[in-house]
């Protein structure tokens, strides 16, 4: 393609029919336009926008392939972008596409291993929903940058999603209600098309597939109106930087999560991470969330519906919440670790900034369902209300203290643990009130005195038992 124009007003602009695979070069320095129906404002796809209309503005029944270094322009207005009923591949050029439903789609597969990408869509914006099986509804993504703004999800598979490199700002639905700086530009441009007044779009989520989420690599920045990270399966985050902004969850699988390595920045959520089963063994975690930071959910969940009726839900396999390396901060209004099932820390260093609520603590592990909260290696400070404060198992392989106080001290207020010879073991600056620390580290040695000192007010705790409990009860009022 070299300075193509085509406009088809009732259908494709380019329609291959029957075809092994079809290559579509993009010559250098060429801007190539295609266009399907009549122009018009890309918003939530809804019955009346004619969602069951087949096609795109370049359409193929076959396997398709786009590279080179030239621009692809493609507005679909009929209804998709990009769309292939088998595998689509994309290696290079400057891609741009508006669409009236889904951006670009590949049904068998999505390959892409370079390119730019702007992308503007009233459904989803990468997409590929075949439920054939291994091999089918998987989208991968190797390199290229992209700026997607989606109605429905960003990026969506339907079996498997890996992202191994690129750069990505997507913001989806109407966004968190707080937007990251690096898109704010963008989504305050008065020509952008995008009506704000009314979301229906039952899905709007950031990354979502069926099955398996894998990003190893590359810069992603999420502003979801939904969960900025979804999956119906497993969720493995092993490096890549990850700033995320939710209006729901941060990154939330139905099973499991998994996080090794990368920089995993939750700057807005309901819940920072949930699934059944989390494990965090490597990377930075930095959380921020309006309810739970971290929950590993299921077992027999007891709570409060929309309506106020008591409602319990039950999950098959018990929850555990795992840490064993890595860093993680939470600054949670609901629990700071929550698990319905066991919380097991065996390494990382762990720092929560929990509730100031009394409903809620900075630790809450599941055992009324069972459940244990152990430590056997790692730092771990948690603060917060006192009032369902709870802290390790007794015989747990590490020692730990929890002290209440009988008043709360205020934000910004400094934390300072010592040892009996002075020398300082922690030091933290509290994010809001508190009235409890739970504290554990290699360092506590069963039988010693420790100095807890909050804004200059000490207090001795001697270890006299391998979890010590000291001051106030807890409860309400304290």
């Amino acid at each position: 393609m070299e300075g193509v124009d085509i406009t088809n007003l009732s259908g494709a602009a380019i329609y291959i029919e029957n075809a092994g695979c079809t290559c579509i070069l993009l010559e250098e320095g060429a801007i190539n336009r295609l266009q399907s129906g009549t122009e018009t404002e890309i918003k939530t796809v809804g019955e009346e926008d004619g969602q069951d209309a087949k096609g795109a503005a370049l359409y193929a029944k076959d396997d398709l392939s786009v590279t080179g270094i030239g621009s692809l322009q493609v507005f679909g207005y009929i209804n998709n972008g990009i769309h292939t009923k088998n595998n689509l591949t994309i290696e290079s050029g400057n891609i741009e596409v508006e669409a009236l439903n889904n951006g670009i789609k590949g049904k068998d597969s999505v390959t892409i291993t370079g390119g730019s990408f702007s992308i503007l869509s009233g459904g989803d914006g990468i997409k590929s929903d075949d439920t054939t099986g291994d091999g089918y509804g998987v989208v991968s993504i190797a390199g290229g940058d992209f700026s997607i703004q989606s109605r429905g999800d960003a990026v969506q598979a339907e079996n498997f999603l890996v992202i191994s490199d690129g750069s990505f700002y997507i913001i989806t639905g109407d966004g968190s209600g707080n937007m990251l700086p690096q898109l704010q530009g963008s989504r305050d441009n008065p020509d952008s098309g995008w009506d704000l007044s009314d979301i229906t779009q039952d899905s709007a989520k950031g990354l979502k597939c069926g099955g398996i989420i894998e990003v190893t690599g590359g810069f992603l920045s999420v502003d979801s109106y939904d969960d900025a990270i979804h999956s119906n399966g497993t969720v493995l985050i092993s490096g890549g930087t990850l700033m995320l902004a939710a209006r729901d969850d941060g990154i939330h699988a139905d099973m499991e999560l998994g996080i090794t390595g990368g920089d995993i920045q939750i700057i807005k959520s309901y819940e920072g991470l949930e699934a059944n089963q989390i494990s965090i063994e490597g990377g930075l975690v930095d959380i921020v969330a309006g309810d739970d930071g971290i929950n590993a959910n299921g077992g027999s969940d007891r709570g409060w519906g929309w309506r106020g009726e008591n409602t319990v839900n039950k999950v098959k396999d018990m929850p555990n919440l795992t840490i064993i390396g890595g860093e993680v901060k939470v600054n949670a209004v609901g629990d700071g670790l929550d698990s319905n099932g066991n919380i097991y820390i065996e390494g990382g260093m762990v720092s929560i900034d929990g509730p100031s609520s009394n409903w809620n603590g900075a630790i809450d592990s599941g055992s009324e369902n069972g459940g244990v909260c152990m430590i056997s290696g790692g730092t771990i400070l948690a603060i917060g209300s006192s009032g369902m404060a709870e802290t390790f198992d007794g015989n747990s392989g590490q020692c730990s203290f929890r002290h209440n106080f009988d008043h709360a001290y205020g934000a910004e207020s400094e934390i300072i643990i010592f040892d009996a010879d002075g020398n300082e073991l922690y030091r933290h600056t509290a994010a809001k009130e508190i009235a409890s620390v739970v504290f554990s580290s290699p360092e506590l040695v069963l039988g010693e005195t420790y100095v807890l000192s909050v804004d200059g007010e000490t207090v001795e705790i001697t270890l006299d038992a391998v979890s010590t409990i000291s001051g106030q009860r807890g409860g309400w009022g304290w």
